[in-house]
């Protein structure tokens, strides 16, 4: 079935055994706070150039790292940090991560995608903002489906940082879709001021707005208010609290149970949600550490709560409204869903 994507971390989403390769280059023991499991190590490096032994270690280290990931959000967290960004910080590696994710998204039958990082986060290795821009760009030119990014800016940084970030995304606007608010919500949570501040004017260069939000906290009336005023239309999770109005959220199943956000698939709120008319999209958040996929995503409703077909289209439908693509593009893909779930 064809299905958009609108909330998917690149950072989330890198293919285990490019992991390995990548950390084979730059020394498995130099792995900090997430360290490689010996075992798993010593069978790759006897591995050579076998495939089939490559890949059925890389499936056991996702394993290993669904496991870890999953035992706290701070252990979820810690697996980007030390394991997944080390890799990420050259044009090469931010090119081949890129690439890989948009041909996994095809393979899985996705038809439009909308891909979120931040790229402060690639620059610990001499590139510029500007330059891990370029890389993912170059990537992103070559996909066969319509794809726009989405820039994030963080929680616990600044005024300063935010600003630039703004001004990044004004430059690459053909290829940025959306600005985003992610990071730590417990810390700091809410709609952060400073943030709402520097990226006002994104909307007038055709840059809608997101914000991470009721995940782990719960709505209060100061961020309705401020979602409002600031017309933040689509919020990323969304999972918690009844205020949703004619907010769009975007809701990641999997990765909220992996998180510990949800108990497991069968109390998660998604189906109250729609059926409230709460207008929701199905999502990944990324498919290494959640070992998920937006077809496991969809196969997952249909067994624990019985969607079919005129579910999945209306959430489709409502995913591709919020994308910042053209008219004609638009009604392209809206021929797609429609000839995929009804024709």
């Amino acid at each position: 079935l064809p299905k958009i994507l609108t909330h998917e971390h690149l950072d989330c989403s890198v293919r285990p055994l490019t992991l390995l390769e990548l950390w084979s280059q730059i020394g498995f023991e130099k792995a900090a706070a997430v360290p490689f499991p010996v075992d798993l190590t010593q069978e790759w490096q006897r591995s050579g150039s076998n495939e089939n032994t490559r890949s059925r270690v890389a499936s056991r280290y996702q394993e290993y790292l669904a496991g870890f990931a999953s035992a706290s959000l701070k252990n979820y967290v810690d697996c980007i940090v030390w394991t997944v960004l080390p890799v990420m910080q050259s044009a090469e590696n931010l090119y081949r991560i890129t690439k890989e994710r948009i041909q996994d998204a095809v393979a899985d039958g996705v038809i439009a995608m909308e891909l979120r990082f931040a790229p402060q986060l690639h620059t610990s290795g001499g590139l510029s903002l500007d330059q891990v821009m370029q890389a993912v760009i170059a990537a992103v030119d070559e996909s066969p489906i319509p794809l726009k990014l989405i820039v994030c800016s963080l929680r616990h940084e600044n005024r300063e940082m935010a600003r630039q970030l703004v001004d990044l995304a004004i430059r690459y606007k053909k290829h940025v879709g959306k600005f985003d608010l992610a990071g730590d919500e417990h810390a700091n949570p809410g709609v952060l001021t400073w943030w709402t501040d520097e990226t006002a004017r994104l909307p007038e260069h055709g840059i809608g707005l997101t914000v991470h939000l009721w995940e782990t906290e719960e709505p209060t009336e100061e961020d309705i208010k401020r979602l409002r005023q600031h017309g933040i239309h689509v919020v990323g999770h969304a999972i918690r609290g009844n205020n949703h109005g004619d907010l769009i959220a975007t809701v990641c199943g999997t990765s909220n149970v992996v998180t510990g956000q949800v108990a497991d698939w069968s109390v998660h709120p998604i189906d109250e949600m729609f059926f409230k008319g709460v207008r929701v999209t199905v999502d990944t958040d990324g498919t290494l550490f959640t070992r998920t996929s937006a077809t496991g995503e969809y196969v997952q409703l249909t067994k624990k709560f019985g969607w079919g077909r005129t579910e999945f289209l209306v959430c489709n439908m409502t995913a591709l409204e919020q994308m910042q693509l053209e008219p004609q593009v638009k009604q392209r893909l809206r021929a797609a869903l429609v000839n995929g779930y009804c024709g």
